[in-house]
């Protein structure tokens, strides 16, 4: 079936001049590019897209102490954060992610094709740059981890980001309206 989703080059592949062969990527894999804007995100809409749910903040929060309790930093937890608690965890990486999100232009997209959530969220790889196989964006372009970017306290420099499933309409249909 015939999906949009949205993917946004986050202000570090912009930097790095990364979009050109990002954006090729997505058209090699059948994506075809229905909307596409470069900008700066508004920290209004920053809020909007990156919504502070509980879910969505306690889940950043657990995998961030995962993360740095099986790599050996757990000691630190509470040096950069203050807490144990996964979900006040999870606001500051929040707070991280915005305020990287907003320092400089982004390209936003709307992408068509079957299945294009699932398929660009592939294309992309992982999360964790550091986590993500050769051949995906990340996997081949990404210069950081997650473990960094907490030991250094900013947002991860992933280059991407795409909509799940569950956000794909909601986040295309509010880029719609407030970016394009």
């Amino acid at each position: 079936m015939m999906e949009k989703t949205l993917v946004m080059l986050k202000p570090d592949a912009i930097e790095r001049q990364l979009a050109g062969k990002i954006i090729a990527r997505f058209e090699e894999a059948g994506f075809t590019i229905s909307m596409m804007r470069k900008g700066r995100m508004s920290m209004e809409l920053a809020e909007k897209q990156y919504r502070s749910t509980e879910t969505q903040l306690t889940g950043m929060g657990n995998k961030t102490i995962e993360s740095m309790t099986s790599s050996g930093h757990e000691a630190e937890i509470d040096k950069l954060f203050g807490t144990r608690d996964p979900y006040k965890i999870g606001e500051q990486l929040m707070d991280w992610n915005r305020k990287f999100m907003t320092s400089s232009d982004i390209i936003a997209m709307v992408l068509e094709r079957e299945d294009a959530v699932a398929k660009g969220r592939e294309l992309i790889g992982k999360t964790d740059p550091s986590a993500a196989p050769k051949g995906t964006i990340r996997g081949d372009f990404a210069e950081d981890s997650i473990l960094q970017a907490n030991l250094e306290g900013r947002a991860t420099r992933n280059l991407v980001h795409a909509s799940d499933k569950d956000g794909a309409q909601i986040e295309t249909n509010l880029f719609e309206k407030e970016f394009f």
